[in-house]
């Protein structure tokens, strides 16, 4: 399949003559992965994660000669299970028309014109790949399910989804559901989630700041505590609490800052971490077509709690891009092994 489809450009004398004259559609997410997760190496085939509960109660009043006993570690288990995933990219220049200049000027047609991996102008598009490559990590991480299945099917995924860009591997949020039901302490539930249109969806005004002080005091000290804790939230969610800090003298725990040039949020002093992407991932893959599927979420956790799994790092992010002179193709490949796991409940609170 052809990388560039020029199909959709009227040519004219003066059409973009350079790859970086084009104007590439931003991706919804291309920050650091690391921002969220911690990532764990070298992992390429199933492997344990082994966790030893906390000791409880120790030492009792001396009684005769044998000390007495306490009660030891109680270990559980979960397991990696990363799935190896490909994909390829190529680009014959023969199949661009004559009159797209969007690559080098060749002072000769073999090789020159043909192979173009290692001009600047293939340099923007296999940067323009990387960034998107690490977009679908994000989506993968949070939104993959084993069993999905779309709304004909009985499942949330929006009809004539291709659900093998999915179900790969069980994502944070089926993880998470899965641990932090309804019902159980560390879960807070958002009505507005049960609205049966997308217009009875939306939220209370103030709704957010309720949800956000509901979540914190459902959670474990031992999270509250954490250095490195944060809520992880949709935009619908953090333009409501925006509304309300505009509004309302909430001191100075609840605020919106610039740092960076970049607005920060925090509730209580804890970051809020908007992901935009979460928004775009519901509306465009979760929707029934009448209503979306939870457009209201958000996760109060920690990067080593939510950590990824993969064999290197380097592979999430870059692209092997080579030159084949057989097929006189440019080609761009990518290979990795992926995996996402939700460790601790208790040091997760869910609102959904």
């Amino acid at each position: 399949m052809a990388l560039i489809k020029a199909d959709g450009l009227t040519l004219n004398p003066r059409e973009a003559e350079t790859v970086s004259a084009v104007i590439f559609e931003r991706v919804f997410n291309d920050s650091d992965l690391a921002e969220y997760h911690e990532i764990e190496t070298g992992i390429d085939v199933e492997t344990q994660i082994a966790f030893a509960e906390r000791l409880g109660l120790l030492g009792k009043k001396t009684s005769g000669c044998t000390p007495n006993e306490a009660e030891g570690f109680v270990l559980t288990e979960k397991y990696w299970t990363p799935a190896l995933e490909d994909f390829r990219l190529s680009h014959c220049q023969a199949d661009m028309n004559g009159l797209l200049k969007l690559f080098k000027k060749s002072k000769r047609i073999n090789p020159d014109f043909y192979d173009v991996v290692g001009s600047q102008e293939f340099g923007v598009i296999i940067s323009a790949v990387e960034s998107a490559l690490l977009e679908n990590i994000h989506r993968k991480v949070w939104f993959n399910d084993t069993a999905a299945a779309t709304v004909d099917n009985s499942g949330v995924f929006t009809n004539n989804t291709d659900l093998g860009y999915f179900n790969s591997f069980d994502g944070l949020f089926k993880q998470i559901m899965a641990e932090v039901p309804s019902g159980e302490g560390n879960y807070v539930a958002i009505t507005a989630n049960e609205g049966a249109s997308y217009s009875a969806q939306a939220l209370a005004e103030d709704a957010a700041i309720d949800i956000f002080e509901k979540m914190v005091t459902a959670a474990d000290e031992r999270l509250v505590d954490s250095e490195d804790s944060f809520i992880l939230t949709t935009r619908t969610l953090a333009d409501n609490y925006r509304a309300t800090l505009r509004n309302k003298n909430l001191g100075s725990g609840f605020l919106e800052v610039v740092e960076e040039g970049r607005p920060k949020l925090y509730f209580d002093g804890i970051e809020v971490k908007v992901r935009y992407d979460w928004d775009r991932y519901i509306k465009t893959y979760q929707d029934n077509g009448t209503t979306w599927n939870l457009p209201h979420r958000a996760v109060f956790t920690t990067k080593s709690n939510i950590p990824i799994g993969t064999l290197s790092e380097e592979d999430l992010v870059k692209l092997d891009a080579f030159y084949d002179r057989t097929l006189k193709t440019n080609i761009m490949d990518a290979s990795y092994t992926i995996d996402a796991k939700h460790l601790e409940p208790y040091m997760t609170v869910a609102a959904y």
